[in-house]
């Protein structure tokens, strides 16, 4: 997870999220988006791109957040969200609720921005071919036992 401010973005404090977002991690998050969101100007921009796994439960963080922005009187969106995170939050109901734009180019590709809690960045996906153990897990957990058949993405597919 990383967190920069970019000039080009007035005011906005982006936050750039990697790998895979899960239940273990939630906690993290929302503490990292509330501290960027108390640090900036207007609001933040989460970039989605890079994000491997989305659990459905993230999405609780994601609208907590977006609440104490608009308390707060600031801004809130999402940024080139990544296919994964895309679908659950087309399933959860929940995309029509944020702002979405395309990432911004790094004006220093060659510069790292700092890092927040290294120790705690969440681990590369598996490659193609290895099955992932938490979507495997997740797409047969269901509602009540009941299990439902998963996207190419593993994202679990409910009954139409």
């Amino acid at each position: 997870m990383r967190i920069h401010s970019d000039p080009r973005t007035e005011g906005i404090v982006v936050v750039v999220l990697r790998g895979e977002i899960d239940y273990a991690c939630e906690e993290m998050l929302l503490r990292c988006l509330t501290s960027a969101l108390s640090s900036s100007a207007r609001g933040i921009a989460i970039d989605l791109g890079k994000v491997s796994f989305w659990a459905c439960s993230s999405v609780k963080v994601l609208l907590a957040t977006r609440e104490l922005a608009q308390r707060h009187g600031k801004t809130m969106s999402l940024r080139a969200l990544s296919p994964i995170v895309r679908r659950v939050l087309e399933l959860s109901e929940s995309l029509h609720l944020f702002t979405t734009a395309p990432a911004l180019a790094s004006p220093h590709p060659d510069r790292r921005p700092a890092t927040v809690a290294p120790s705690q960045t969440p681990a590369p996906a598996p490659p193609p071919s290895a099955p992932d153990a938490r979507a495997s897990a997740y797409s047969s957990a269901g509602s009540a036992g009941t299990s439902f058949p998963s996207d190419s993405t593993g994202v679990p597919v409910g009954p139409a």
